[in-house]
């Protein structure tokens, strides 16, 4: 079953670590053992953060995201791993 859930992630780069919120579509096996997520988007983070790249760890995972121009872009997608 897929969901689009809202996250809150500790993102680091550039020199610099904050809070962020982040939508991702979350993937759960049927039996409820193992759960993925895809497709994830930083929402919020502290706005004076420089353009950049960028990692965001939440449950144990890890994804990367990218600032340019102010706007926070989703890497190629794929699967969030395990950190």
């Amino acid at each position: 079953m897929r969901a689009v859930v809202l996250i809150q992630g500790t993102l680091r780069g550039m020199g610099r670590q904050s809070i962020c919120e982040m939508l991702a579509m979350k993937d759960s096996a049927a039996n409820g053992t193992q759960s993925a997520y895809v497709l994830c988007n930083v929402l919020t983070a502290a706005p004076d953060l420089p353009d950049g790249e960028y990692t965001v760890e939440f449950e144990g995972r890890k994804v990367r995201a990218k600032r340019e121009g102010g706007l926070w872009l989703p890497e190629r997608p794929g699967l969030a791993r395990a950190a």
